[in-house]
């Protein structure tokens, strides 16, 4: 679509599947314009993205932009994504589902216009602070995730992120705002977008520092485990050795390439799951779902002793 209507703005992430009735691109690039592009509801649950796009609707129409609403029909119900559907955030690498053709079709399309800066806006289901994720460090980057937040996540894993994949053409940041419930969620997702919609803003980052993190391992849960919520108060922080993953059931660490690392990092006692060694993790989540159907939590490890510079 060539404009984003205030009737259409003014909906709840639940109403866009009767106004829209599919994923639809918002194509608002201007002639000779780098646009901005922004994506928001790849999954359905996570709204907090689309009501900083509402707050900020007569800001991005004055501006080279595009904007990718994503998976609306899991948004109606609520839910990350439906049963049967592909994730909407693991398809940006190609696939035979009709979310991986569409995912091609609009990577095509994105990378014809050259944007500027590319940002995913992303809730989490546990407590975690706000933070970036980056999959390369070149300044320009570095700059986009320090305008966010003092952390950044260089993320190696799970494949087919969409930020992942627009980073080989263009300046790529997924942004991470807190849980949707949190009316803060909100107001970071719109302060950071407000700001960088206007073109020169990012590149006053530089300077700040950030600590930058690397994803070391994702923790995958069986059906039958027994998640431990109060693990989210380690959320960005070093758990102790024998912090406990799963009180009961199956339960794996895999690497970037999808390899079993469970004996380095955990071990098993009484039934439970617990940390080997004092380890940082991330994206811990007291939702039993949202564990199943992605994982439990990552565990990271300083990409660089020192805080690094944009």
């Amino acid at each position: 679509m060539r404009e984003l209507p205030r009737s259409i703005a003014d909906l709840p992430a639940t109403g866009l599947l009767e106004a829209l009735g599919a994923p639809t691109l918002f194509d608002l690039a201007r002639p000779g314009e780098p646009p901005l592009f922004v994506s928001v509801l790849l999954h359905g649950n996570e709204i907090s993205g689309w009501q900083a796009v509402q707050r900020l609707r007569e800001q991005i129409v004055e501006r080279s932009a595009m904007l990718f609403v994503g998976n609306v029909a899991a948004a109606a119900s609520g839910v990350r994504l439906l049963p049967g559907q592909a994730d909407f955030n693991r398809v940006w690498e190609g696939g035979d589902s009709p979310e991986a053709a569409l995912a091609s079709a609009l990577v095509a399309r994105v990378a014809a216009a050259r944007p500027r800066l590319a940002i995913d806006i992303h809730n989490n289901t546990g407590d975690n602070p706000p933070y970036a994720v980056i999959a390369r460090e070149d300044a320009p980057t570095l700059a986009a995730a320090r305008a966010f937040a003092p952390r950044a996540l260089l993320a190696s894993q799970p494949r087919g992120v969409q930020t992942m994949r627009l980073a080989r053409f263009c300046t790529a940041v997924t942004v991470e705002v807190g849980q949707p419930h949190d009316p803060l969620s909100a107001d970071r997702a719109a302060d950071y977008l407000a700001r960088m919609l206007e073109p020169l803003q990012a590149p006053l980052a530089r300077g700040c520092a950030l600590v930058l993190f690397e994803t070391a391992a994702r923790v995958l849960i069986d059906a039958d485990a027994l998640i431990a919520p109060a693990m989210q108060r380690f959320n960005f922080r070093t758990a102790p050795q024998g912090a406990t993953l799963t009180r009961a059931g199956g339960s794996c660490a895999v690497d970037d390439r999808g390899e079993d690392v469970s004996a380095r990092y955990l071990a098993q006692v009484d039934g439970a799951t617990v940390l080997r060694e004092p380890t940082t993790i991330a994206m811990y989540t007291d939702s039993f779902a949202s564990a199943r159907d992605d994982c439990l939590c990552y565990l990271l490890r300083a990409h660089d002793a020192r805080s690094r510079h944009a």
